[in-house]
């Protein structure tokens, strides 16, 4: 199952995968995880891809996708060299700034009728 929006005028995919299939993303990308470690979710800044755990519950669910868009907006919006410096003042802009575009996107996920819940 996949969800396609954009950010920035920049195409973002979200794919639903099992537990096992996340932890093999990541060793893919930077060895191997903990083998303890849980992954609700991982937003792949390289690929413009958030990969959500399929078998969280709704509620998780929907605060772990509004948790990756919020790294995929920084990604998109921020360059490297700013987000070096984050203070209060700006951690409140980047939220006041895409609270519309992120709720947008998750409600847009949500009303789905193949959304795994």
């Amino acid at each position: 199952m996949s969800f396609k929006f954009k950010i920035n005028n920049k195409n973002w995919e979200v794919q639903e995968k099992t537990q096992q299939e996340i932890k093999q993303e990541i060793i893919n990308r930077y060895g191997n995880p903990k083998d303890d470690a849980i992954y609700f979710g991982i937003t792949c800044l390289d690929t413009q891809t958030i990969f959500l755990d399929k078998n969280l519950c709704l509620d998780r669910k929907r605060t772990t996708l509004l948790h990756e868009l919020a790294h995929c907006y920084i990604g998109t919006f921020i360059t490297h060299m700013d987000r070096l410096n984050y203070d209060e003042e700006d951690i409140a802009d980047v939220v006041s700034n895409s609270f519309d575009i992120i709720s947008t996107i998750e409600r847009r996920y949500f009303k789905r009728s193949d959304v795994s819940k």
